[in-house]
């Protein structure tokens, strides 16, 4: 038979054999529009259907993929193992070559969509103050990424399994597409840390900005160094079950790579484990609250004073279920209702006491200063003073702090981090 491309020679097969392409097509298949751009030489057969083309028209994988018959001799030193021809061999890396390429793309698509799960997150959570709906939306879109990715990978190693590719250039492939989906999955559960602190938060009010990026980083690190840790274990135990094999000098590298990572893996967690420790307890003993500075009165006088300013805290409008009641409350006037339901005055209603510690009222005043958040004092024999006033200012700027150091820490999460990774790859250049 005259030679040919691969294309013209499969045209000529199917011919020979008496099929139209509708027929060549529904043996395997696909579409009749792809044989025909394989006859055009538009696109190659899938290294998974040439032993199958092979078979189906009686000749060689070698020959299919060279276009054209071997010749007696060549045929016998075949069948007697021989190698494949020159021709063969570049044809079979090509289509190789063409399915991790297909696999880049897919992997890529697999990481778009979980870089869109963060932005539906943040939309939620920054524009329309809808945290857990963000992270609920969120973590819909990187399931689907994970998804995508398993099913990418699976094709990929479909499409090459029965390719007739050699030992080493199969575990060459298998080992690139694990290495891309242990990247694209990273990708996602960092992301996926990322967004999990938005469903602890408000749920009427959001996450800030401020506390979503110390609060985030710090949590998608953490997922990031556990996947580290998973992964780790997951390639030696491919290692280990013969899934690729390595060469003398891959081994001996890839043992030195092992050990650098667990050193490193190692000293990162020992970092940020303290720093996350020391941030807790700098949350907990000096929280908004306990970092409130106020007011501090040394005579009732002043502080009854303090206390029955009519001045507003400027809330948010309250919900009301008729225009009558948000009249009254525009207009300032309440109805208030004693423990009992009964109907009392505002005089009464406003009316507070403070006690010592015996027991004793020791001061009376009417609570008309509605931008008071809360009172401060130690009872003690016969008095109460010092009374510390804070106010819902006074919690405003304590909170300004507290993001302050929150963001310090931030800084000094993602600081260790970098310094690890830095350290990393100086000690890989260096062996």
């Amino acid at each position: 038979m005259e030679k040919k491309t691969i294309g013209g020679f499969l045209a000529a097969l199917r011919k020979a054999n008496g099929m139209t392409q509708k027929d060549l097509a529904d043996r395997l298949n696909v579409s009749d529009k792809t044989v025909s751009r394989w006859e055009r030489e538009e696109g190659t057969p899938d290294l998974s259907l040439i032993p199958v083309l092979a078979e189906l028209f009686g000749v060689t994988c070698d020959e299919l993929l060279r276009g054209q018959r071997n010749s007696p001799e060549e045929r016998a030193e075949t069948q007697g193992g021989g190698a494949s021809s020159q021709r063969g061999e570049k044809q079979r890396q090509r289509l190789w070559k063409a399915a991790l390429s297909q696999y880049k793309t897919q992997t890529y698509i697999a990481m778009g969509i979980s870089v869109t799960g963060l932005l539906v997150a943040l939309i939620c959570n920054l524009a329309f103050l809808k945290a857990i709906l963000g992270a609920l939306c969120g973590a819909i879109f990187f399931v689907a990424s994970v998804v995508s990715q398993a099913v990418f990978l699976n094709r990929a190693f479909l499409r090459v399994e029965d390719g007739e590719l050699d030992p080493a250039e199969w575990s060459a492939f298998r080992r690139r597409v694990i290495e891309l989906a242990e990247k694209s999955v990273g990708l996602t559960v960092s992301l996926l840390g990322f967004t999990a602190p938005l469903a602890f938060a408000d749920a009427y009010a959001g996450l800030n900005a401020g506390d979503l990026l110390v609060f985030g980083l710090a949590v998608g690190l953490l997922f990031l160094v556990i996947y580290g840790v998973g992964c780790y274990l997951f390639n030696g135990s491919l290692l280990k079950r013969g899934s690729f094999a390595l060469s003398e000098e891959e081994a001996a590298g890839y043992r030195a790579g092992r050990k650098r990572k667990k050193t490193c893996a190692i000293l990162l967690a020992v970092l940020l484990g303290i720093t996350f420790l020391g941030h807790q307890a700098a949350t907990m003993i000096y929280g908004p609250w306990s970092i409130m500075e106020g007011t501090t009165f040394h005579d009732y006088d002043s502080f009854v004073a303090f206390m029955e300013q009519e001045v507003p805290s400027d809330p948010q409008p309250p919900f009301f279920e008729n225009q009558e009641d948000e009249d009254l409350w525009t207009e300032g006037e309440c109805t208030y209702y004693d423990e009992f339901g009964r109907e009392i005055s505002e005089e009464e209603a406003l009316h507070r006491t403070l006690k010592d510690r015996e027991g004793k009222i020791v001061c009376e005043y009417t609570d008309r200063n509605e931008s008071v958040h809360s009172l401060r004092y130690t009872p003690k024999k016969g008095t109460v003073l010092p009374i510390t006033v804070c106010t819902e200012q006074d919690l405003m700027e304590a909170r300004k702090k507290v993001g302050v150091r929150n963001v310090l820490f931030g800084v000094g999460y993602g600081v260790e981090t970098v310094g690890v990774l830095v350290y990393y790859f100086v000690k890989r250049a260096k062996e």
